[in-house]
């Protein structure tokens, strides 16, 4: 019957003004295949050369002098990833931790080796005066018994300082390693005062075992002559002249208590720790890129809706102008096509608004040059299939994420820190030796050259029960890491079951929106034709144009909404390679 009015002439007063314009639709609607979901494109992906420009200055400090837009680049979902990862700042702070990590068990390990120090000294010394005494006859055999009981004292000190010395630097690193962990970002009041009070011991003790013990010279033996110089010298002062001094000296320490492996397998832990850290901030990178990235597609795509939605009021105004001029329209009719076109026009504003939103929000999580703008290359089509079943991807993700290592990580790291804390009770057993070559350079006598060895015992009979409260604390941090453990898993299965259930409730959203897409068209082309035919109203022809708007909205939004479900799906399961989901390479 509708086709019998179309052709009818007394029906089509203005079938010779009018001719049935094909109903607009977005770029996005005719692409999207009919068929089983497909994989993204990726043939059009440039080099990585191509990106170069895109990259920030250098200088991170440097603010840039112009901020004018003069590169507009379009990239791909995998572009803007590469892109991510190579320019974003969360994740080159990661890697630094790692580094400084990696130095810290590098310092850590430095204590299986001995310490070596070589020290020298050449200096011009005057001896004060003393009470009267007549230099011997036999003056160079008597000094240079001296000299050899000043030289043996001299090695004994040099020993001792760095015997003390090393064991103030291992027992400040226990105190490091003991008040350092993942679990610990900064420290407390009481923390720093119980820190202040053990280093101020370590230094009290360090200066008792540095202090050379006293030892007497020999008693220059009396003469039978004095002459003039001999009365000056010993009333005012004698000038030794110069001497050369050079000493070399070795502390290793033999047993630590076990603190010292303690120290280093918590220092290797902790790299661990940070190379999953940075893993993790990669996987959510990758998903923060992935979301802003469809945010920035789906505010495209609403500029083409919007721009469809303007095409088709135009068409509608025009219709109801043609009507109204005919006499067979109102005037009426053509102020609701004017008030349809003006709110179509201000949807496509707000569009255009959010688009240029969302595109610099990425431009931001890309970390980009100041002067370039990111603009979305791909298509808005359905992602690929997830090949696995809902319990197959809980066990996948309990595989995969690296937030369950860490957290057992954590424990384990509290237990070798609660080892470090414990050793500072046990003995600490330490080999010295040392050699040292004195010359008096102004006489005529040979260098003397002396050595020096030893064992050194240290034992902490009273320490007001800080090594035991210390030890405590790493246990319950320990304990918190296996309650935060039991917790990550509960909240990996939540996080795999949500995704997992609005894939497969967006796959299904895909299909009825796809359906009620091709009957909003039919519906607003029939409209059409009613109300060219003098059968139908504006009004139907408005709302079917509504409604076709509202359904490629609703389609934009279940294939975007599939998309990201299948993103946050990938993320919840630690991004399996393509092998352990059955599917070929």
């Amino acid at each position: 019957m509708l086709h019998n009015l179309a052709l009818n002439p007394k029906k089509t007063l203005v079938s010779g003004l009018l001719a049935i314009a094909p109903v607009t639709l977005p770029s996005f609607v005719q692409a999207i295949p009919t068929t089983t979901p497909v994989a993204q494109a990726s043939s059009q992906r440039p080099a990585s050369d191509a990106l170069t420009p895109l990259n920030p200055s250098p200088d991170s400090l440097a603010l840039p002098e112009t901020v004018n837009i003069d590169l507009n680049q379009p990239l791909t979902l995998e572009q803007a990833i590469e892109v991510a990862i190579r320019n974003n700042i969360a994740l080159q702070i990661s890697e630094l931790q790692l580094q400084r990590a990696r130095a810290q068990l590098r310092q850590v390990q430095a204590q299986l080796y001995p310490a070596l120090a070589l020290q020298a000294s050449l200096g011009q010394n005057t001896t004060p005066g003393g009470p009267l005494a007549y230099l011997p006859l036999n003056i160079q055999p008597q000094l240079s018994l001296q000299q050899q009981q000043e030289q043996q004292a001299q090695q004994q000190l040099l020993a001792q300082q760095l015997a003390a010395t090393n064991l103030l630097n291992t027992q400040v690193q226990q105190l490091q390693q003991r008040f350092q962990g993942p679990q610990l970002t900064a420290f407390t009041d009481q923390q720093n005062l119980e820190l202040q009070q053990q280093l101020q011991q370590l230094q009290n003790s360090a200066s008792q075992a540095a202090t050379p013990s006293n030892f007497s010279p020999i008693t220059l033996a009396p003469v039978n002559q004095l002459n003039f110089r001999n009365f000056f010298t010993n009333l005012f002062g004698a000038t030794s002249g110069a001497t050369a001094n050079v000493a070399l000296v070795m502390n290793y320490t033999l047993f630590a208590g076990g603190g010292r492996s303690a120290a280093i397998e918590a220092a290797r832990n902790q790299v661990r720790f940070s190379e999953l850290e940075v893993e993790r901030q990669r996987q959510q990178l990758i998903l923060d890129v992935t979301n802003d990235y469809y945010l920035a597609q789906q505010a495209k795509v609403q500029v083409q809706i919007a721009e469809a939605a303007v095409a088709n009021a135009q068409v509608a105004l025009r219709d109801a102008q043609a009507f109204e001029q005919a006499g067979i329209g109102t005037l009426l009719d053509v102020l609701n096509a004017e008030v349809n076109l003006a709110n179509a026009q201000q949807n496509l504003s707000q569009a255009r608004n959010l688009e240029m939103t969302t595109r610099r929000q990425l431009a931001q999580r890309l970390n980009v040059n100041q002067t370039v703008d990111v603009a979305i290359a791909g298509r808005v089509e359905p992602a690929e299939e997830w090949p696995l079943s809902l319990e197959e991807s809980i066990l996948l993700a309990y595989q995969n994420r690296v937030e369950l290592e860490q957290r057992l990580l954590q424990r384990t790291i509290a237990l070798k820190n609660r080892q470090v804390a414990l050793a500072a009770t046990r003995p600490q057993l330490s080999l010295f030796a040392s050699g040292n070559l004195l010359d008096k350079v102004t006489d005529d006598l040979a260098p003397r050259f002396g050595y020096g060895v030893g064992l050194q015992m240290q034992l902490a009979l009273f320490d007001g029960g800080n090594a035991r409260a210390s030890a405590a604390r790493q246990e319950a941090l320990a304990a918190t890491a296996e309650e935060q453990y039991a917790n990550q898993k509960n909240t990996i299965r939540l996080e795999v079951e949500t995704a997992y259930t609005n894939l497969r409730a967006n796959e299904k959203n895909m299909a009825t929106a796809r359906t009620a897409v091709t009957q909003a068209i039919e519906g607003l082309r029939l409209a059409r034709l009613r109300f060219q035919a003098a059968v139908g109203t504006q009004q139907e022809v408005s709302r079917a144009a509504t409604n076709l708007t509202q359904a490629q909205g609703n389609l934009l939004a279940a294939i975007l909404n599939y998309n990201r479900s299948l993103a946050a799906l990938k993320r919840a399961v630690g991004y399996p390679d393509q092998g352990r989901l059955g599917v070929r390479k």
